[in-house]
């Protein structure tokens, strides 16, 4: 009996598991052709592109309570493109100290530089990672963990500020992430902290002149980080990040470059819309 309990719980989590992950792809994909239509009626007219800065919106799918946040890639640091300074300005934005950041900043242009421009700034840095710098772009930011300097926690700091899809040397700063934002301006590490922890609401001004000039890059609009998270009456969590090209070189309407597990951002407003039984709250 307790064996056959057991087996009963397991495919019940399982199930549940499952049911929230196709929530959380049935949430991306609306995310997705609403980005598509908007991309149509933008093409078919004149006027300003909307700006995602990866503020969330919460409804309710099937009975499950959902978060959803779509970003522009634009705002991001590029880590392909991006030059030595900016990645220095935004680990010093981070916490690190000069010496620290001068050298990880080197370490990933060395990761993804071509053998032919990469001895000299090879020869200055002791690796801590057990394998040698890539010596070509980076395909995903997660192979970030793979460059000298970067600790799981720079790791997971870095994550919602970077991307490899922008193409773009510099950063939008209407939709980069308030505290990648508050990093590159120069804001309190305090500060900093406080919006990695808890980004929205917040009361930034994106035409801050601290906002480092050189930096400013307007986005192209060609692609997004749609995050969505799922929360079951049953307790069952799921977020995943879904990384949507509306300009493949393939000429189809949009491509899916990456799907990832996400990291839960809001769990808890989650669950209090299912313990109200999703009162007040639209369905998505």
């Amino acid at each position: 009996m307790t064996n056959g309990r057991l087996r009963l719980q397991t495919a019940h989590n399982i199930a549940s598991a499952t049911e929230a992950g196709f929530i959380a792809e049935s949430a991306i994909n609306l995310a997705t052709l609403a980005l598509l239509a908007k991309k149509d009626a933008v093409s078919a007219q004149t006027g300003d592109v909307e700006v995602y800065d990866g503020a969330p919106r919460f409804c309710v799918l099937d009975r499950a309570a959902v978060a959803l946040s779509v970003e522009e890639e634009g705002g991001k640091i590029d880590i392909n493109a991006a030059p030595p300074e900016l990645l220095q300005t935004v680990l010093l934005g981070l916490g690190l100290d000069e010496r620290a950041a001068q050298q990880t900043a080197k370490a990933i242009v060395a990761f993804r530089t071509a053998p032919a421009g990469i001895r000299q700034i090879r020869a200055t840095i002791s690796s801590d990672k057990p394998i040698e710098p890539k010596e070509g772009l980076f395909e995903t930011v997660l192979e970030l963990d793979q460059v000298s300097g970067v600790s799981p926690a720079l790791f997971r700091d870095l994550i919602p500020f970077v991307t490899v899809s922008s193409k773009s040397p510099g950063v939008d700063a209407r939709t980069a992430p308030p505290a990648l934002f508050a990093a590159l301006a120069g804001y309190p590490l305090q500060q900093v902290r406080a919006l990695i922890a808890a980004p929205y609401p917040n009361g930034l001004n994106r035409n801050d002149p601290r906002f480092p000039a050189n930096f400013k890059q307007p986005t192209e609009h060609g692609a997004y980080l749609i995050h969505a998270e799922a929360v079951l009456a049953t307790g069952q969590t799921v977020a995943k990040d879904a990384l949507l090209d509306l300009r493949p070189a393939s000429n189809k309407p949009f491509a899916f470059k990456e799907i990832r597990r996400g990291q839960s951002r809001y769990v808890d407003h989650l669950r209090n819309i299912i313990a109200a039984n999703g009162a007040g709250v639209p369905d998505c």
